[in-house]
């Protein structure tokens, strides 16, 4: 009989141990059969499925806030597809690959007995694998835990195996054939941990710079409402003395709200955009404070802030901070904000009066708390940003590598 491959190979009729007459059992017609490839053909599907993707993940990927909804198939009906089609590619794949198919003496008496006896088998190991052992186990990072069972499984079928199959043939090449598919196993397991890490790896990443760019949106749509709330209050004061300024804070107002919603589209703008900016905002407060409220404004020359950027609206919610408490008393109110760039280094001083003792707050307010969040998930481990009263004035300073 010509030399045959393939998970058939192992079914040969008529050669050795003829079966009795009118015998029809399975023992019988399958002679030789090899344990360890039973074994090897048990669970080899698992790596093929587990790479391919067929079987469904266990694990969760990160998804927007507002998915995509899916036209089409149901998931459970698309999962049934895809696995029903590998089984039946490999089963395709198995009689192809044996020689006898081609040479027209493939045993298709045998047949259907392969199917019940070896492929449900097949089938079944699979399964626990990918729906009990995986998540369990090697989902949890429990990787020994996992092979002890993967092993336990294993033996557990081949004895099982061995039970339908009982008529085995002892080979002197045995120990190196069942050393091989133990190699071959341990091998596919390990490439399949190590694509699981990474999977796990990439999607805990994804995972967090998700989360991060919505707390960054969150935060910069906290910055929108707080400024116009403010700068309303202040264009009420004013129209409520019919003050001949109030055209020119409209108008004031009115191109640095055209700038927040420009700037906020993009995740980073020109520093010197940036203090322009700053710019129109100090110059807007001082012809809101008029003479009340001393203002003491520095920054840095265009031509020392180029080639730098810096997210929209970063330095926005210290100064307005500012602003906010320094401007409270009926006297001595004042601030002054200072921002130097050297070598690369930024450094924001503020300084503004404390508000009255009977004012809550001391001085700090939402602005500072979302100026703090903001920077530790920008600028993680290359800023620093201190805030204390003492017993004239609240303090701010802001270091900040760029």
């Amino acid at each position: 009989m010509p030399k045959t491959a393939g998970p058939m190979a192992g079914i040969k009729t008529g050669r050795t141990n003829p079966p009795e007459k009118g015998t029809n059992t399975l023992p019988a017609r399958i002679t030789r059969v090899h344990h360890a490839q039973l074994v090897a053909a048990a669970l080899s599907p698992t790596f093929v499925l587990s790479l391919a993707g067929l079987v469904r993940p266990r694990l969760r990927m990160a998804t927007s806030a507002f998915p995509t909804p899916r036209v089409g198939l149901p998931s459970w009906l698309r999962l049934t597809l895809r696995d029903a089609l590998v089984w039946s590619s490999m089963l395709a794949l198995s009689v192809v690959a044996d020689r006898r198919f081609l040479t027209g003496d493939f045993p298709w008496a045998v047949f259907h007995e392969f199917l019940v006896y070896l492929l449900l088998p097949t089938v079944g190991a699979v399964y626990v694998n990918h729906l009990v052992l995986v998540p369990r186990l090697l989902d949890q990072g429990r990787y020994f835990q996992y092979l002890a069972a993967l092993l336990i499984w294993s033996l557990l079928l081949g004895g099982i195996l061995k039970l339908v199959f009982t008529r085995f043939y002892a080979q002197d090449s045995w120990g190196h054939s069942s050393f091989n598919v133990l190699f071959v196993q341990l091998l596919a397991m390990g490439v399949l941990m190590v694509w699981r890490s990474i999977t796990q790896r990439r999607t805990r990443l994804r995972t967090q710079l998700l989360e991060r760019d919505q707390q960054l949106r969150l935060l910069e749509a906290q910055v929108n409402p707080h400024f116009l709330f403010n700068t309303l209050n202040s264009l009420y004061a004013l129209s409520l003395t019919q003050s001949p300024q109030t055209p020119d804070m409209l108008l004031a107002l009115s191109g640095l709200m055209r700038y927040q919603l420009d700037s906020t589209q993009r995740p980073r703008v020109p520093l010197q955009e940036e203090l322009d900016y700053l710019r129109s905002y100090t110059a807007l407060q001082a012809l809101r404070l008029g003479a009340r409220c001393p203002l003491v404004v520095e920054l840095p020359e265009p031509e020392q802030a180029a080639g730098f950027t810096v997210p929209p609206l970063l330095f926005l919610a210290l100064i307005e901070n500012a602003f906010t408490y320094g401007t409270r008393r009926a006297q001595g109110s004042f601030v002054t904000i200072k921002l130097t760039l050297e070598a690369g280094k930024l450094h924001l001083s503020l300084r503004n009066a404390l508000p009255p003792a009977t004012d809550a707050g001391g001085g700090a307010g939402t602005g500072l708390a979302n100026t703090r969040q903001r920077l530790a998930l920008l600028y993680p481990d290359r800023h620093t940003l201190h805030a204390e009263a003492s017993a004239t004035e609240f303090c701010t300073d802001l270091y900040l590598a760029l």
